[in-house]
């Protein structure tokens, strides 16, 4: 049809004209007419151009969640960051929900390694309570084991043990090998251990050794021999050095190098307050590891093992165990750990002769597990600043988890 036959009704064939150059948007009265003429809907007249639009919007959207990968590729944390809170922005308006659920996704992991810890929490409530989350078991237990993981290092166990159990929840009806099993079950055990439920933390703990050779991943298998190694510790048993000792084989060479350091933590303190043999060989690891790592934190933690070494020593004199212990500063620690750190500073205190100081730590680091919500940590530690030289076995500050 020409434009002329377009035209009519009060629709001029140079309107028409200007329509379909793109010059002109047509107004609702004109859109009518030019329908009739053609014999469609005005629906129909509008939907191809609509979906055009809609499909373009979509590969910018992908497109920019391709370049937000880049960046984080890059290390450039805050370029994706932006990015991608332009995608999700973007991705809500236009009613694309899987861009946006995935844009969410990676947004979450970018603000992990910026340390924006509340912003992060809200984005991993927006996920858990997304509709593709809900609808999802596999979804559901990722969102929960981060939101979990969160809470516990920012000194909230209560809320870390309830996004923890529903992770479990969510993952029951996985395959055991699975990733998402594995982890909802280390969070879990990882959280009970913390808060002090101890009792079921050794049965969760029995549990998932018995899963260990089913699970094939190696970094899995080393974070289940660990959370379990820090398990039966507590309940008594004498095998977590040899557990970790495994753990450390197989996480060896990974490529989570924070994770690696923190085991490499784990081993030293806990051979450190049981006496193992390994203890000196982990802690000089620990020395050339911080070298390494000009961090607060890795100070802080070489401080608190060296502090430790001078206490379990036993032959130390004050003014060393007073030096170990002004070395000391865990204020640079998430407050769990820095409640662990501050009984070792305590000890070392004590050791010195310095009992006002070390009482004050001792109340320190017990209103800090306390506020924490770890609640047998607290019990712990003013058992022992009321009863001098009550670690003659067990040391359940010594368990650092994965």
């Amino acid at each position: 049809m020409s434009q002329g036959d377009l035209a009519g009704e009060g629709v001029s064939a140079s309107y028409v004209s200007l329509v379909e150059s793109g010059h002109r948007i047509p107004s609702l009265k004109a859109a009518k007419v030019i329908a009739g003429r053609l014999g469609v809907t005005l629906e129909e007249l509008c939907e191809p151009e609509a979906r055009d639009r809609q499909r373009t919007h979509r590969l910018q959207l992908v497109g920019l969640l391709v370049a937000a990968r880049s960046s984080q590729l890059a290390g450039d944390w805050a370029e994706a960051r932006s990015q991608l809170d332009t995608v999700v922005r973007q991705a809500g308006d236009g009613g694309f929900d899987e861009v946006r659920w995935e844009a969410r996704w990676e947004l979450a992991t970018v603000l992990d390694r910026l340390g924006a810890d509340a912003e992060r929490e809200a984005v991993l409530l927006e996920l858990l309570n997304d509709p593709i989350t809900t609808a999802a078991q596999l979804m559901r237990a990722r969102a929960a084991i981060e939101l979990a993981d969160l809470h516990r290092r920012t000194g909230r166990l209560s809320d870390a043990v309830t996004f923890a159990e529903e992770a479990s929840g969510a993952a029951a009806g996985l395959d055991a090998g699975r990733p998402e099993h594995v982890r909802a079950q280390v969070v879990l055990l990882t959280a009970y251990v913390e808060s002090g439920e101890w009792h079921r933390a050794k049965g969760l703990g029995d549990a998932l050794l018995t899963e260990v050779p089913s699970i094939t991943a190696e970094p899995l298998r080393a974070c289940a021999l660990w959370a379990a190694a820090g398990a039966r510790h507590l309940g008594g048993g004498s095998e977590a050095v040899v557990l970790l000792a495994e753990a450390e084989e197989l996480l060896g060479g990974a490529d989570d190098v924070r994770l690696r350091i923190r085991l490499d933590r784990a081993r030293a303190l806990l051979a450190l307050a049981t006496g193992d043999a390994s203890a000196q060989a982990l802690l000089e690891r620990a020395r050339r590891v911080q070298a390494l790592d000009s961090a607060p934190p890795a100070a802080t933690w070489l401080a608190a093992l060296e502090a430790l070494a001078v206490v379990r020593s036993g032959d130390a004199s004050p003014d060393e165990a007073a030096a170990a212990a002004d070395a000391l500063d865990p204020s640079a620690l998430g407050p769990v750990d820095r409640a662990r750190c501050t009984v070792i500073r305590a000890r070392a205190r004590r050791a010195a002769g310095q009992e006002e100081a070390a009482a004050e730590d001792f109340r320190s680091a017990a209103a800090d597990y306390e506020k924490a919500g770890a609640v047998r940590l607290a019990m712990e530690t003013w058992r022992e600043l009321s009863a001098p030289g009550h670690v003659t076995g067990l040391d359940p500050h010594a368990v650092l988890m994965p």
